[in-house]
């Protein structure tokens, strides 16, 4: 099977057969990582929270109240060649093909979500949820006209893109915008991805209540599938009434973070029902925008399913997906699924449910429905259109570092437990590390706490070392608990940088560091 994926041509008679069943077959259970829950009307058990949601996505599949499609494009602003679908996209103000020119504007808004919640009052871009996706090509220069009509302050962060950092939203170089307050962000797309964006201002609460959105950066060679699919994730708590508990006011969400009891797919109550046929090949582009928690997907059906993109881009050597897909919160995938027989495929996450003597099992629930329908003159061979990027060259390491987590009690931080990395909290007055443009540095991360934790730097990529089996680009890498990591890091984008947990509660209660990348002298 691998090697005919790796020639590009796989005949159909040979993919029946592989079909023949369910070809992707994986694990049922994962790893139980321990899981923290807020206060209000919420309980402190994550089971029986994820139960009670679980359940209730169970009672409507079965119920048959199938979800509308996630979209069609949007022709206005969407070109038909990419076919992305599942999010509205920024209208491009500007006639310049090479200039993508939109309007931005965080507000509050009264967002029905849920059917058996009242309306929840949200933080939201442009009035949508998830905010609408910024569609550009590599190259293009983006312009964003932001618009602050929060009754806060607060930045956009460009998640993943290697921009400047005067336009990196980071609130320590940036003036945050004031209510009633403009920005101008202004910077040229370098990478091909998928990314998203968010604010780094209270972000463990702005972003719970709605702000974030993907963006979509194309290759100049739009690889030729049949859709895109856009599929932001999301998890979300919320109270009966219609209202957010508390942050960070229990022990467990201080400790693990805060899980949401409603699982969300483009800003929709799971599952989402789509349609397809036979033989269509679609790109899946999935975002975890969550909070705290990681996520973990299979693809149930008959169904050919290759990972071909990863933080920082297409990847040189795809490969099969057959196991689990772990995406913890940042990260991106993306994945090329072949559809090889009329049927039902499901892009799965797990959750944890109590089972049988009130022990805590993860269970699958279906995300995204797909009903694949039988197509007349089906082709009889596959050419797929992900043949391998160009491969990323790796340079010599020059540079070693070393980061550490820990968690203590402290009066520096709102919660009275300070997450620290290096013995210390927000690192404020000086910078976690300093390097110089052109640095390939070695960063060793030991986690010496129990809860994990997804480390992110901005504005630079790297590839995971230890473990190995975690291929391509990243900006965002996970460290499960009580163990290390190895990074190689590559320091092409000078400025100021954060680096940090990406478990929003940990970085406000101090995971949060700078490090400098000096830029080349002039010779």
């Amino acid at each position: 099977m691998k090697s005919q994926f790796a020639s590009g041509i796989m005949p159909q008679k040979t993919l029946q057969q592989l079909l023949a069943g369910t070809l992707v077959t994986f694990m049922a259970m994962v790893s139980v990582a321990c899981a923290g829950s807020e206060s209000g009307s919420a309980t402190d058990d994550p089971a029986t929270d994820a139960a009670v949601s679980a359940d209730a996505n169970v009672a409507a599949v079965d119920a048959g109240t199938a979800a509308p499609d996630i979209g069609q494009p949007d022709t206005a602003t969407a070109p038909a060649s990419a076919g992305l679908v599942g999010t509205t996209v920024l209208a491009d103000g500007n006639p310049d093909p090479h200039i993508v020119e939109v309007k931005l504007t965080a507000g509050t808004t009264s967002l029905k979500v849920f059917d058996d919640t009242p309306a929840l009052q949200m933080y939201t871009y442009n009035g949508q949820f998830p905010g609408p996706t910024l569609h550009a090509t590599i190259g293009d220069k983006v312009i964003v006209h932001f618009n602050n009509d929060l009754p806060e302050a607060t930045t956009v962060h460009w998640h993943g893109l290697r921009i400047s950092d005067k336009m990196d939203g980071n609130p320590r170089i940036q003036e945050p915008v004031k209510p009633g307050g403009t920005f101008k962000y202004e910077f040229v797309v370098k990478d091909a991805g998928t990314y998203w964006y968010h604010p780094h201002m209270r972000s463990n609460e702005q972003v719970e209540k709605g702000l974030y959105g993907a963006i979509v950066v194309h290759e100049a060679k739009i690889p030729p599938v049949a859709r895109e699919r856009l599929l932001v994730m999301d998890d979300i708590r919320v109270n009966k009434d219609g209202t957010f508990p508390p942050f960070l006011t229990s022990h467990p969400s201080q400790m693990h973070g805060r899980l949401g009891n409603r699982l969300l797919v483009n800003g929709k109550e799971a599952p989402i029902a789509v349609k397809a046929q036979v033989t269509d090949i679609e790109r899946w582009r999935i975002v975890n925008t969550a909070n705290a928690r990681t996520m973990h997907f299979d693809v149930q059906g008959e169904a050919l399913v290759r990972v071909v993109g990863t933080d920082g881009g297409l990847l040189d050597k795809p490969y099969v997906l057959n196991k689990p897909l772990t995406v913890p919160v940042g990260q991106r995938y993306d994945l090329e699924v072949l559809y090889g027989a009329a049927g039902k495929v499901a892009l799965r996450s797990y959750v944890p449910v109590l089972g049988a003597n009130n022990k805590v099992v993860y269970k699958p629930f279906a995300q995204l429905e797909v009903d694949v329908a039988d197509k007349k003159d089906a082709p009889d061979s596959y050419t797929s259109p992900f043949p391998g990027a160009k491969p990323h060259k790796q340079r010599f390491i020059n540079r070693k570092a070393v980061a550490t987590f820990k968690a203590v009690q402290s009066s520096i931080s709102p919660t009275g437990l300070a997450w620290l990395i290096n013995d210390k909290a927000y690192w404020k007055d000086k910078p976690l590390w300093t390097f110089d443009e052109g640095d390939t540095v070695e960063i060793t991360i030991k986690n010496l706490a129990g809860p994990e934790h997804p480390f992110h730097l901005h504005g630079q990529f790297f590839e995971i070392i230890e473990p190995n089996d975690q291929p391509g680009l990243k900006d965002t890498v996970l460290v499960p608990g009580m163990k290390t990591v190895k990074i190689r890091a590559y320091m092409d984008n000078p400025g100021q940088w954060m680096a940090h947990c990406h478990i929003l509660g940990h970085a406000a209660q101090g995971m949060m560091s700078e490090m400098v990348v000096n830029p080349k002298k002039a010779p």
